[in-house]
């Protein structure tokens, strides 16, 4: 088997995957933006890190750890899937920009009443599962230390937004569903933003 060439098919069909998602989030309803620069960093460094994972396998021609490239391609498959039905509950409110809409509602069914942010959760299991199936573990730990912190960056600016217009129904739905693990009572925002929310929205879009 050409380990190779399975790795770049596999880095273009999830980047056209990516280019679906893209064309999907056109199609919703538009509003008022929010840092539209973190859209493109994210752009920017999710490009980067399908680029490396090709360019540090290729260039480092390790003996391929078949467990650790089965396991990566198994996480990134159930993240794409839980980022789709994210997508799907959404629906016109999905949106890859932070985006305020006078119509706005944080939606709170389906997979939205396990977790806050599923489509998050599911972006950074994909930005460090991606390169860990070609075995590139230093594009996986550039992933770990620039992807995965701005989106949290975001995540967080995003919470207050959803705070700042729906108030206390947002604030009772953090200290009642997790942000990005089921089930888990860790990273949640809602009583301490009541003292010092962020400044800028999304919540149930992502």
């Amino acid at each position: 088997m050409n380990f190779g060439a399975c790795l770049v098919a596999f880095l273009l069909a999830a980047g056209l995957e990516r280019l679906w998602e893209t064309g999907a989030s056109r199609r919703a309803i538009r509003g008022e933006k929010r840092q539209p620069w973190t859209f493109f960093a994210f752009l920017v460094l999710q490009v980067a890190i399908y680029a490396l994972t090709a360019v540090e396998y290729f260039a480092m021609r390790r003996p391929v750890v078949w467990p650790v490239a089965v396991a990566a391609l198994m996480v990134f498959g159930l993240a794409t899937w839980l980022r789709l039905v994210a997508v799907r509950t959404l629906g016109k409110y999905w949106s890859l920009h932070l985006e305020i809409r006078s119509d706005h509602q944080f939606v709170t069914e389906g997979i939205y009443r396990h977790v806050r942010h599923p489509a998050y959760a599911a972006i950074m299991a994909e930005v460090i599962s991606v390169p860990l199936v070609g075995n590139a573990y230093y594009t996986a730990l550039f992933a770990l230390l620039t992807y995965v912190p701005l989106l949290l960056f975001r995540w967080r600016r995003e919470e207050g937004e959803m705070i700042a217009k729906f108030g206390e129904p947002y604030r009772r739905y953090c200290r009642e569903v997790p942000a990005f693990v089921p089930w888990s009572r860790a990273l949640r925002v809602g009583d301490n933003s009541r003292s010092n929310p962020p400044s800028d929205v999304g919540g149930s879009a992502a």
